[in-house]
């Protein structure tokens, strides 16, 4: 058996569903394929936690409204980094939503359909079809098991962290694209929503607390959901030392310091995987985008994935409708989808990861010190802030404050100045594949200087 479509788009998550109505809206056939029961698409473990600016630049591309109604838990404002200190010394600015994913995702799903997507669901993706190093289509496998290949023009990849589309690919296809997964690209996670038998005192925050007993990245997270409800979590990458660590385990431990057992009821809790690194540096090939969780889109030091998927999908969605309309699916003709990511959200993200990579190395006891001394300041923490061109006498000022642990200093200031060049070659993200060999080399080379 064999179906024909203009786009193939594997998995109905926020990146699936985006990519879908753009192209539908374009008057293409579109699939969206995925494994779960149609009423549970959407349904996901996650933080739930949504910057307003981004869903509505996504839901205004799409034509759809933005969080409505019930699909809004809570307004969030601040990302607030915790330690044992008594004094709250990063905060910063986050405005957006603490959405219901299942309602939100069930919404946009509803969109889609309307707008004329095909939706086949608990169909399970084994590989993809490549012909003339192209991507011509799918194989899979229906809910009576039966074996079904489809044909297509392009193929979206938005299958989640597992990347099933991508991590398939014959080692021969595209040599630009990353093929591979492994543990230190993903943390473990566990989450639950709670009900507390009184008020929280979190409105309108987002929090990541850093203890010293949960393993790198380090921290646990306290999101509020609501007047007495919080989005509560923790998840670390499981290799060397920590590889048999329960996550689960670690999690109630360090519940026990700020929500003991007996003060609040479970509403559901379950556990997932994040994506933690980089967004992938090129995520397209010969018929094929990779978009989301697949691609590594995911904020690496909040796990925040929902709205950069929602962008994703939006930029895979306008370039794969003008290589339809070119009828041309070549790299080049699909290149651009790489510059709109790294200008829009890659480049943060890159710079997130070298911060990340060196609250990994220096842990909570460093982080608090250097927090305590005024050695890390809010502004080292944002785009403008590692920017910012330093003067002598800001130097000196953190020299003498970090008297008498210099060695904290210089891995601060390698941190500072490899997140500023990080964030400056991003800048000049390679407008054709002609120049990615020379600027990816590049990039490799300012990671290598941290990890």
């Amino acid at each position: 058996m064999k179906d024909s479509y203009d786009v193939i788009v594997v998995g109905a998550g926020p990146a699936g569903v985006a990519t879908s109505i753009i192209c539908r809206k374009k008057g293409f056939k579109v699939l969206l394929l995925d494994k779960k029961k149609k009423g549970k698409i959407g349904d996901k473990v996650c933080g739930e936690a949504i910057s307003k600016k981004t869903v509505h630049y996504a839901t205004k591309k799409l034509g759809v409204d933005p969080p409505q109604e019930d699909e809004v838990n809570t307004l969030i404002e601040e990302l607030v980094l915790r330690t044992a200190l008594p004094k709250n010394h990063i905060i910063l600015p986050a405005i957006g939503y603490m959405v219901d994913r299942h309602k939100f995702g069930q919404r946009l799903l509803s969109d889609a359909i309307k707008a004329g997507v095909i939706l086949k669901e608990q169909f399970r993706v084994k590989e993809p079809i490549v012909e003339n190093s192209k991507v011509i289509g799918i194989l899979v496998k229906d809910i009576e098991n039966n074996l079904i290949e489809i044909h297509s023009k392009m193929v979206i990849d938005c299958s989640g962290t597992m990347a099933t589309i991508r991590i398939n690919l014959p080692e021969e296809y595209e040599p630009f694209l990353n093929k591979s997964l492994t543990k230190e690209d993903f943390a473990p996670c566990y989450r639950e929503i709670i009900e507390l038998n009184k008020n929280h005192d979190l409105e309108g925050k987002i929090v990541l607390q850093y203890e010293m007993d949960i393993p790198e990245p380090g921290y646990i997270w306290f999101f509020a959901d609501g007047e007495n409800r919080l989005n509560c979590g923790t998840g670390f990458i499981k290799v060397g030392k920590h590889a048999k660590k329960s996550v689960k385990s670690v999690y109630f431990q360090a519940m026990e310091k700020y929500y003991p057992k007996g003060t609040y009821k479970t509403l559901d809790g379950r556990g997932d995987v994040v994506p933690i690194r980089a967004p992938l540096w090129n995520a397209v090939g010969d018929g094929l985008i990779v978009a989301g969780d697949a691609a590594f889109h995911a904020d690496p030091l909040t796990a925040e994935g929902h709205g950069p998927a929602l962008l994703a999908g939006c930029f895979a969605g306008e370039v794969a409708c003008e290589a339809l309309e070119k009828n041309s699916f070549k790299l080049e003709d699909l290149w651009k989808y790489n510059t709109l990511v790294m200008k829009e959200f890659g480049a943060d993200h890159a710079r997130a990861r070298i911060l990340t990579i060196v609250l990994e190395k220096i842990g909570p006891k460093k982080l608090e010190f250097l927090l305590k001394r005024k050695v890390v300041k809010q502004e080292d923490l944002t785009s403008a802030g590692i920017l910012k061109k330093r003067s002598f006498i800001d130097y000196l000022d953190r020299v003498i404050k970090c008297f008498p642990k210099y060695g904290l200093l210089l891995i601060m200031k390698k941190a500072i100045s490899t997140s500023k060049a990080v964030a400056n070659h991003c800048k000049v993200y390679p407008t054709s594949p002609d120049d990615y060999e020379t600027w990816n080399s590049k990039v490799l080379e300012l990671y290598s200087r941290i990890s």
